[in-house]
């Protein structure tokens, strides 16, 4: 299906595409003579002595240039321009732009990473070094609870290291913040921004305009040898988004006969969402250093994360509804596009989303040079999490299901099997739209009004690491390095929801003091408006009543998880030559022993359940090698190898199983070698083991000095074991029986799983190790300076590249499944200008189609087909350089310029059926620095 949105979609992709390989086949042409004068000149790299100071855009690539260049192995940067000023408002933003990465945007922000083409639970973060909680279920961190204010530096570690212990199997991303003796001097930096989103805040109560205030001080104390770095960072972030969501597209069995084989829409279920994102962070370093034998480091951060969402709905169950359709729809080859509903009892919905967390991560670091060969390290560390959630769904409607009025609602279907509603029923009368349960959903608790989800979570991470270097002075190894590291993670979540329902009767008037007017429906299909009110406000006040749900799939949601991890590792370091080139690098090998264990409630759904604590170890060794080759002047070839893990979700080894088992004189049909299986289940699975893989990258980097690069790299991973979910073996020793195991008549009671007693070994479905596969893909970067290709473009500067991934991955052994996060394309490109004060960038990033894993209204994480998108920001800004205002600088900025919307669809080859689409706006962001 051809349309003026694919057409516009393709065509910016292709001009970012072109436009990234010819800005690269340019820069390679020009190294090319640079590379063999450089060569004929001298063939080992000479330093650049020159002191050029520079500021701002041009600042933060160098630094990161340098950083890559430096690095022992394969790795991506970026940094600061400036105190507390990375180049994007958030941390996700600015590592997006990287080769090789991609972001997913959860409420309009960059919120995870996929690095090489494999999703966030294959990246590791650290901050420091030192490994982060996170704030959802399972390990992957949400970068938004990290102020890009107080972060100096990212660099993404694409090739392993043994003597970094904390490491994810496809890369890990370190958050860096300032070391105040490096800085070397005093300095003091405030900013102060404005925000707005293009978008008006369509729920009452809510704003579209917000601000950021961010605070940093850095100095040294007694000749240098004490240093103190403070920062503050402040966000007051509101969003709107614009949801259109289907229920899905059954086959049309009320069309005529000839047309009862096209789909329609089961139903639709558009939203419109008010929020705002409240976050201080608080960072600071201490470090102490009286001679050149001892370095203290003493660092912390914390934050405090508060966000609230409003959510606007009108559900209209049509195709999958008690409704009639009307004759006179129109067709196409594949959907009924036009109709009409008469009967639709529409669900008027008042959803709450909030969260709040809080997070510490404190670290201590020590070196002592015993002398001029020996030196000492320890480290120890923690980062700690506390989350609480409160999801309160509210529904409403003109009367309980079967009485009331009910809509006739037209439906048409657009590109992409987007479905536009328009309905005639006024819900913005408090007088005649009332709390209930429109939809006749039921449950245990009577006159049911919603349900509600206050989940806890709890996530610790505890390190202790000591290390020993010793330096050669001469020889093919420059150093050597073996150390140990203790780490004890623990994560609980205490899942806690239920039905609310309306006291002593089917409906109710929403009480004045909670109303808050009346919200905008014309994009849910209705031009009346529907009626808000505060749902939050209304539980927590006591209105409703409150029935805890007991059922499987509500207590599988109450689980625990602990792991003890002990790394022992040697490394050594390479610095040598062969056939006359430099060569310098590491090699080791690190072994991880890990002990795991989990808490989980097994539960019939019939009221039984039991906490079973289960789990396994396992040691792992992982090798790896890093050598660089100095081939030319400023040109390194980098070839580097080894084997890395990911540990897998916590809430799959840890959900809770729902069970049953068979009763004496019946069977299951399943036989386990030639015997009756008298237990199955379903839910999680403590012996699951690592994600597994051998990895091997080539790259070659071309450097000009601190100003630019150019780089092409290949990669290979061999997954050698892949978790998916299937049925395995399962021992169910120590889980109570069920209570119907035991039968009473009259005065007998009989026991009737005597089978199931005595046979424990039965089956389950859950995540399990399987074969693997692999993921392959290439990469090309350049950053290049004007002045590189020709005098006059003096200031002017490009960033590109792309990124080419292919995978196959094959965990039964009969057929490939697709990988999350793993998108065929990925293109990058920013265009900078930077002279006399001014600055301006404009920066586009653009990915195709992947499997991502998206939260859904639950913030339960489910995989969804995602549509390609390319997202353009832009930043302009002018410094005071010569005049009174000196240290003060301007800055605006704008964040998704094309409200480029992010589309899920149905599955794989299916881009034409929408389920969700969401529309966040720009943002804009206007600001005042100052810095001395």
């Amino acid at each position: 299906m051809r349309n003026s949105k694919g057409q516009n979609a393709a065509l910016r992709t292709r001009l970012l595409t072109c436009g990234a390989t010819a800005a690269i086949a340019t820069a390679c042409a020009f190294a090319v003579p640079v590379m063999a004068q450089d060569t004929a000149a001298a063939p080992a790299p000479a330093e650049d002595t020159t002191t050029i100071v520079v500021t701002g855009i041009r600042r933060g690539i160098q630094d990161a240039i340098s950083a890559k260049k430096k690095s022992s192995q394969i790795v991506e940067a970026v940094s600061a321009e400036d105190i507390g000023k990375l180049p994007d408002a958030s941390i996700a933003e600015s590592i997006a732009r990287l080769p090789g990465i991609a972001a997913q945007r959860t409420n309009g922000r960059a919120q995870t990473l996929s690095i090489r083409g494999l999703g966030p639970d294959f990246t590791l973060t650290t901050l420091n070094g030192r490994e982060q909680v996170s704030t959802n279920d399972n390990r992957s961190v949400e970068f938004d609870q990290y102020p890009s204010e107080l972060i100096s530096q990212v660099v993404v570690y694409k090739t392993p290291n043994a003597g970094m212990v904390a490491q994810g199997l496809s890369g890990t991303a370190d958050l860096q913040t300032v070391r105040p003796l490096a800085y070397g001097k005093k300095a003091f930096a405030v900013n102060l921004r404005g925000e707005m989103n293009s978008e008006d805040a369509a729920i009452g109560g809510m704003k579209n305009t917000g601000n950021r205030f961010s605070a940093m001080y850095i100095d040294q104390f007694a000749n240098k040898t004490i240093g103190l770095a403070l920062g503050y960072a402040h966000t007051d972030s509101p969003y709107q988004t614009q949801k259109k969501e289907s229920w899905g597209f059954p086959s049309c069995s009320a069309c005529l006969p000839a047309d009862q084989s096209l789909l329609i829409t089961g139903g639709e279920k558009d939203a419109v969402d008010s929020s705002n994102l409240k976050r201080d962070g608080y960072m600071g370093v201490l470090e102490f250093k009286p001679n050149d034998q001892l370095h203290v480091t003493l660092d912390a951060y914390h934050s405090d994360f508060n966000e609230l969402q409003r959510i606007a709905r009108l559900e209209y169950p049509l195709a999958w509804g008690a409704n009639q359709l009307q004759p006179g729809y129109t067709t196409n080859d594949e959907f009924v596009t036009h109709g009409v509903f008469t009967g639709v009892k529409t669900v008027v919905e008042n959803y709450i989303n909030q969260r709040k967390s809080k997070l510490d991560s404190f670290g201590a670091n020590v070196n002592y040079d015993l002398n001029d060969h020996w030196s000492l390290m320890a480290d120890l560390s923690t980062s700690k999490v506390v989350r609480d959630d409160a999801l309160i769904e509210s529904t409403a409607g003109t009367g309980p299901s079967g009485s009331g009025a009910t809509d006739t609602i037209t439906f048409d279907q657009g590109a992409y099997g987007l479905t536009t509603i328009s309905g005639v029923v006024d819900y913005s009368d408090f007088d005649t739209v009332f709390l209930t349960d429109p939809g006749g959903w039921g449950g245990p608790l009577a006159n049911r009004a919603g349900y509600v989800k206050t989940p806890h979570i709890t996530d610790e991470i505890k390190a202790a690491k000591v290390a020993a270097s010793r330096k050669f002075d001469n020889g093919f190894l420059s150093g050597v390095t073996f150390g140990f590291n203790h780490t004890e993670h623990t994560k609980a979540k205490v899942g806690v929801e239920g039905y609310i329902g309306i006291k002593g009767a089917a409906y109710a008037v929403v009480p004045e003091a909670y109303r808050t007017g009346t919200t905008d429906a014309n994009f849910l299909g209705n031009n009346s408006g529907m009626i808000s009110y505060d749902a939050l406000g209304l539980y927590e006040s006591g209105f409703f009543a409150f029935k805890e749900d007991t059922t499987t799939a509500s207590l599988q949601k109450t689980w625990s998880v602990t792991e003890k991890i002990d790394y022992a590792y040697i490394r050594a370091d390479i610095d040598t030559t062969l056939f006359n080139i430099p060569v310098t690098g590491n090699i080791g090998v690190m072994s991880e022993h890990a002990d795991q264990k989990a808490v989980s409630l097994y539960t019939t759904g019939g009221g039984d359940s039991a906490p079973v604590t289960g789990g396994t170890n396992y040691t792992d060794l992982l090798p790896s090698l890093s050598l660089n080759f100095a081939v030319a002047d400023d040109t390194t070839l980098r070839f580097g190898a080894g084997t890395t893990i990911a540990r897998p979700r916590m809430d799959d080894m840890a959900a809770g199983t729902g069970f049953s088992v068979v009763t004496d004189g019946n069977t299951s049909g399943s036989t386990i070698n030639g015997q009756p299986v008298y237990w199955t289940g379903g839910g999680g699975n403590p012996n699951i083991k690592p994600w597994k893989s051998n990895n091997y990258d080539l790259s070659l980097e071309k450097y000009f000095g601190r100003k630019g690069y150019v780089s092409a790299a290949v990669f290979y991973k061999d997954l050698t074991t892949f978790i998916f979910n299937q049925s395995i073996i399962h021992d169910y020793t120590g889980v109570p029986l069920p209570s119907y195991c035991t039968v009473t008549s009259g005065t007998t009671t009989t026991f009737v799983c005597n089978n199931a007693d005595a046979n424990r070994i039965g089956l389950t479905t859950a995540q399990a190790n399987g074969q693997g596969g692999y993921i392959k893909g290439l990469e090309l970067s350049a950053s290049v300076p004007g002045e590189l290709l020709w005098a006059p473009l003096d200031g002017f500067g490009v960033i590109v590249s792309g990124s080419f991934n292919d995978s196959s991955i094959n965990p039964t052994g009969h057929a490939n499944m697709d990988v999350p996060g793993l998108s065929k394309r990925v293109i990058n490109a920013t265009l900078y200008y930077e002279k006399y004060g001014f600055s301006a960038r404009i920066s586009g990033r653009n990915r195709a189609d992947f499997l991502g894993e998206v939260p859904n209204y639950t913030n339960t994480l489910e995989n969804q087909w995602v549509h390609g998108e390319t997202v353009y920001d832009a930043q302009l800004g002018y410094a005071f350089e010569n005049s009174p205002l000196k240290g003060f600088s301007l800055s605006l900025s704008a964040q998704n310029i094309t409200n480029e919307p992010f589309t899920l669809y149905q599955g794989k080859g299916q881009r034409d059926h929408t389920i969700r689409e969401e529309k966040y706006g720009s943002t804009y962001l206007f600001g005042v620095n100052y810095r001395y």
